[in-house]
């Protein structure tokens, strides 16, 4: 991330903060600024140079470096250590930033600066951002120190999933490697780029705001020529394999999409829940991987879709019963069945 104050990067950022069935994304170049350098002991005082990678781990695995997961609601669920306190954390690729529960900053006795933005997410309810620096944060072998996250509140999320989460691991811990999720063996796998492996099917990536993007072709009918659009690959999208918003739903292809669909919840995110309407499409295609018959979301309630960078997010069901695998120096994802 550039060293730019997260204030400044939650007005500019075209993807700021948005929270949909668990991913968020949060203004991206969110990094420590100058005037929140001398904190109360939970926090380490800055070094004087900013390194330009701030939120670069200090310890990366030199290989391949696999630990279980437990799955949760298709929540990738991995505990990790804050300040030296153990706490419940959640491997999320839609975060452009380290996101806190409010009560546990609070508990950890982190500072929180002043208002930067607001989750403008799934549900009716808009959760304020707060900077803070975490002075030590471990999660499986990746190891940070001073790096720049949010305080927000993380209720709705942990309600919905059934468990506590207390920390989403974002951005930072993907953008620096390789990172591999199993779901059929519950194993994640962190190394350097290029470590896992030859991909079949690689399928090229664009990062935008520190968020991994992928062009797909949506086929709405059998008849119908198909759709090219953008959609954000997120871990935290749990029971769509697709959620599309923004202006395609209010296009002819849309339109008649939603016409042969059923209303009802689509997600539930840190606002609460994300009304919508569920279809299938004959096909979906993906760089040269094709998916048949799928069961597409589509809704209203995400304001980040509306924003045109976007125009929603593939998810867990879409890989599930496989592996994904993000290479983001490498700029490709890639996605196996079992």
């Amino acid at each position: 991330m550039n060293p730019a104050s997260p204030r400044a990067s939650a007005r500019s950022s075209a993807m700021a903060a948005i929270v949909l069935a668990g991913c968020i994304h949060a203004p991206a170049n969110a990094t420590a600024p100058r005037d929140r350098q001398a904190q109360d002991s939970a926090v380490q005082q800055a070094p004087a140079v900013v390194p330009l990678e701030p939120d670069r781990p200090v310890h990366m695995p030199s290989g391949p470096l696999t630990m279980p997961f437990e799955l949760k609601d298709n929540l990738v669920r991995i505990e990790v250590e804050v300040n030296g306190r153990k706490q419940s954390g959640v491997l999320d690729s839609g975060a452009g930033a380290i996101l806190v529960d409010r009560k546990v900053s609070q508990e950890l006795g982190l500072r929180e600066g002043g208002p930067a933005g607001a989750a403008a997410g799934g549900g009716e309810e808009a959760k304020p951002l707060s900077p803070v620096t975490l002075a030590h944060l471990a999660a499986g072998p990746l190891r940070f120190e001073n790096v720049a996250g949010y305080a927000l509140d993380l209720g709705h999320l942990s309600s919905s999933a059934g468990f506590p989460v207390d920390v989403l691991l974002g951005a930072p811990a993907f953008k620096y490697g390789a990172v591999s999720v199993d779901y059929a063996r519950r194993q994640v796998t962190f190394g350097p780029s290029g470590s896992a492996g030859r991909c079949a099917a690689p399928i090229p990536m664009e990062i935008l705001h520190d968020a991994p993007v992928v062009e797909i072709d949506l086929q709405t009918a059998r008849d119908e020529p198909p759709v090219r659009l953008k959609v954000l690959v997120d871990l935290g999208t749990r029971h769509s394999a697709l959620v599309l918003g923004g202006p395609f739903v209010r296009s002819e292809a849309g339109k008649a999409l939603a016409r042969g669909g059923i209303a009802k919840k689509v997600g539930h995110g840190v606002g609460g829940q994300v009304q919508g309407t569920v279809a299938r499409v004959p096909e979906v295609r993906i760089g040269s991987t094709r998916f048949g018959e799928l069961e597409v979301s589509l809704t209203s309630d995400v304001p980040v879709f509306e924003q045109g960078t976007i125009d929603g997010t593939l998810g867990v069901p879409l890989w599930s019963d496989g592996a994904i695998t993000f290479d983001y120096p490498g700029r490709h994802i890639c996605i196996t069945g079992r």
